[in-house]
């Protein structure tokens, strides 16, 4: 394999405010998390990892690895550990979020085109195939990919800056009121019993029928010691275990942390610079973690250095703690 170098040519920094802005919003999608402006085409994929219920993988990463021309993708590392390109964006700018329900059926949500004028779709993946579950549509109360999730039974919620809405399986849309402003929502994600779990720039919530019960406030730090740089002090992915503890990959402050219902934080895996987490899944109790170089230069003047690299690896944590490195792109 070859080493993944990217080559900049400026920064958008409405993108580098959060993941839901703009969006730009976040870049993170993952690269989620830097926006890259290379000439002619622009990518910031997402960020995003997922593992389905045969054991294999898919992250959110761009593509080509090495070229001029970057597209968000989803990649896909089978059992076998053979790497391959699952589906690449139709045009750039792109994003695309990786999902998955409770039982494991994959979804990808891709964005693409300029503000207003975002073109959304939703794709549902198995294996290696792909197919279109919303058609590419600019109308966001049809569909919008500021987070989204989908049930087990086809109801997919996603979320239009503050408000969230709910799709069933025969298309008719709806809002689900939440009973209190939680300003704009940044994550979202089916739990085991059909819950909801809602996250804010700050805060995670769960939804249970018609009652809202926050269950960590205050999860971003003021000014984190590590953040990678500036305005990337945010949440990037979620997941559920089979005992409802939720994983959070928070990208600014460089760790995964696993929170319970009850509201007690741990953290399961801490990023040295130049690693930060932007994905992450749990099953069978392991923790799978998708993390990435920023480059070796300052995130200003990243650009400037033909030879930087960004690069992605993804790392295991098992039941007893231990940490393996499962996969890295590298030049071997």
């Amino acid at each position: 394999m070859r080493v993944l170098k990217l080559y900049y040519r400026s920064i958008n920094q409405d993108c580098m405010k959060n993941r839901y802005s703009t969006f730009c919003s976040i870049v993170f999608a993952t690269l989620s998390f830097i926006v890259l402006l290379s000439s002619p085409a622009k990518a910031h994929p997402w960020g995003g990892l997922v593992i389905d219920s045969e054991g294999n993988l898919y992250f959110t990463f761009i593509c080509p690895f090495v070229d001029d021309d970057h597209y968000a993708c989803v990649w896909k590392i089978d059992t076998n550990q053979e790497l391959s390109e699952v589906l690449k964006s139709q045009r750039s700018p792109s994003d695309i979020i990786l999902s998955s329900s409770p039982g494991r059926n994959i979804y990808a949500a891709e964005r693409n085109g300029y503000s207003p004028n975002f073109t959304n779709t939703l794709w549902e993946i198995q294996g290696s195939e792909v197919s279109i579950l919303i058609s590419p549509n600019r109308n966001q109360d049809v569909f919008f990919i500021q987070a989204y999730a989908v049930s087990d039974n086809g109801t997919i919620y996603f979320a239009k800056e503050n408000q969230l809405f709910e799709r069933v399986s025969n298309g008719k849309i709806s809002e689900v009121k939440l009973g209190k402003d939680l300003g704009n929502i940044r994550l979202l994600e089916v739990g085991n019993n059909g819950e909801l779990y809602i996250m804010n720039s700050s805060d995670l919530y769960v939804k249970t029928g018609d009652n809202l019960r926050l269950i960590a406030p205050g999860l971003k730090k003021e000014d984190p010691e590590n953040i990678p740089f500036r305005g990337a002090n945010i949440f990037f992915d979620i997941a559920i275990d089979k005992n409802d503890n939720i994983y959070l990959a928070y990208y600014g402050n460089r760790k995964v942390i696993r929170i319970s219902l009850a509201g007690e934080i741990q953290t399961i895996l801490e990023s040295q610079a130049p690693w930060s987490p932007h994905g992450v899944d749990v099953i069978d109790g392991e923790v799978y973690v998708l993390e990435s170089t920023l480059g070796n230069g300052k995130w200003w003047k990243f650009w400037e250095k033909e030879d930087d690299e960004i690069i992605p690896r993804i790392r295991k944590v098992d039941n007893d703690g231990e940490i393996t490195e499962l996969f890295r792109y590298s030049s071997d």
